[in-house]
C-alpha cells in the first residue's frame, strides 16, 4: 500500500533536506522511482533471514552439542535455542551498519541532513547536484541498507514466532510497530537519524541473547551472564532509552515545525510512524527492562 501510494505521485524536484517551513513549502521532488527493486530487496532479505534460521534449526543437534543443557525444557528446544542464535547474529549485523551513522549524525550534522529523504526508494541515494550532501552519501546508503535488514528481520522474525507457538502479545505489537515504522522510514526513505537511532538499539541484543540463553545452564557460565547482564543494562540505559527517548522527542518537535518529513508523505502516514516509534518505545521498555531483567537479576 505505501509503495502504491509513492508510485501514484506526480511531483518533481530530486534528493531534497527540508530546513524550513518555506523551503518545505516550495519543495519539488522528482516522481518516486526504485519501488520495484525495493520490493523485490525487501522480499529476498525476508526470504534470506527465514532460510538462515531454518539452517539454525536443522544444524542445531550439531552446534548444541558445544554447550550444557538448561534446567528449563523449553530451552533445549531446537526453535527456541536456534531464535536465539537467529537473533543475535541480527542484532550483531545491523549495529555494524547502523552505529557509526548514527554517531555521525549525533556529532557531524545539523537538521538538514537528520531529517533528508529522497525519492529514490532503492537505495536511497544521494542527488549528485546536491554538494552538501555528497559526504553524507556512504551514510545514507549504509542506513538504507540497515534499515531494509531491520524491517525484513522483524517481519520475518515475526513469522518464526506465530509458526513455532512463540508469539506473545508484547512481542506481537513490538514487532508490528517496529514492522510498521520500517515501512514508512524505508519505504519513503526519509528520517536516517530516527531510523539510525532504532536500529542502534540493537546494540544491547546480543548480550540479552547471552543471557537468555546461558542463564540456565550451570554454574560454569554464571560469570558470562553477569557480566552480559551488566552491560545489556548500561546499553540499555544509553541506547533503548537515552537515545531513544532523545531521537523520539527531536522528531516530535520537528514534524510540529514541518521540518522532519517531506510534504509527499500522506499524514496518515506521518501519524502512523510517530505513534509507531513511541508504541515501539513503550512496549520494549517493559518487554525488556521490567520482564526481562527482573527475571536475570532474580534468577527466574
Amino acid at each position: 500500500m505505501i509503495l502504491a501510494q509513492l508510485y501514484r505521485l506526480n511531483t518533481v524536484g530530486n534528493f531534497t533536506t527540508l530546513s524550513s517551513p518555506g523551503l518545505m513549502s516550495s519543495a519539488r521532488f522528482l516522481g518516486v522511482d526504485g519501488y520495484h527493486e525495493l520490493f523485490w530487496s525487501a522480499a529476498g532479505w525476508t526470504l534470506m533471514w527465514l532460510a538462515l534460521f531454518y539452517v539454525f534449526c536443522v544444524s542445531f543437534p550439531h552446534w548444541s552439542k558445544m554447550v550444557e543443557p538448561s534446567s528449563k525444557e523449553h530451552e533445549n528446544d531446537r526453535y527456541w535455542s536456534s531464535r536465539e542464535l537467529f537473533g543475535l547474529v541480527h542484532a550483531m549485523i545491523i549495529s555494524a551498519l547502523s552505529l557509526p551513522p548514527l554517531f555521525l549524525f549525533l556529532f557531524d550534522s545539523d537538521e538538514r541532513v537528520k531529517f533528508a529523504s529522497s525519492p529514490h526508494l532503492a537505495t536511497c541515494k544521494v542527488d549528485r547536484r546536491d554538494v552538501d550532501l555528497l559526504d553524507w552519501e556512504l551514510t545514507m546508503q549504509a542506513i538504507s541498507l540497515a534499515g531494509l535488514a531491520f524491517t525484513t528481520f522483524t517481519l520475518a522474525d515475526l513469522v518464526v514466532l506465530s509458526l513455532h507457538g512463540m508469539a506473545t502479545l508484547d512481542y506481537i505489537v513490538h514487532h508490528v510497530a517496529f514492522v510498521s515504522a520500517g515501512l514508512i522510514l524505508r519505504g519513503n526513505c526519509m528520517l536516517p537519524f530516527n531510523a539510525a537511532v532504532l536500529m542502534a538499539m540493537e546494540v544491547s541484543t546480543p548480550f540479552l541473547n547471552w543471557v537468555t540463553f546461558f542463564r540456565h545452564r550451570g554454574e560454569q557460565y554464571e560469570n558470562q551472564v553477569i557480566g552480559a547482564g551488566v552491560m545489556f543494562f548500561l546499553t540499555f540505559l544509553v541506547f533503548r532509552l537515552g537515545l531513544n527517548i532523545y531521537g523520539t522527542v527531536l522528531l516530535v518537535l520537528d514534524q510540529a515545525r514541518g521540518l522532519a518529513m517531506p510534504e509527499r508523505v500522506p499524514m496518515w502516514q506521518q501519524v502512523l510512524v510517530i505513534l509507531a516509534i513511541i508504541a515501539g518505545v513503550v512496549v520494549q521498555g517493559r518487554q525488556n527492562a521490567l520482564t526481562r531483567t527482573s527475571c536475570t537479576s532474580t534468577g527466574c
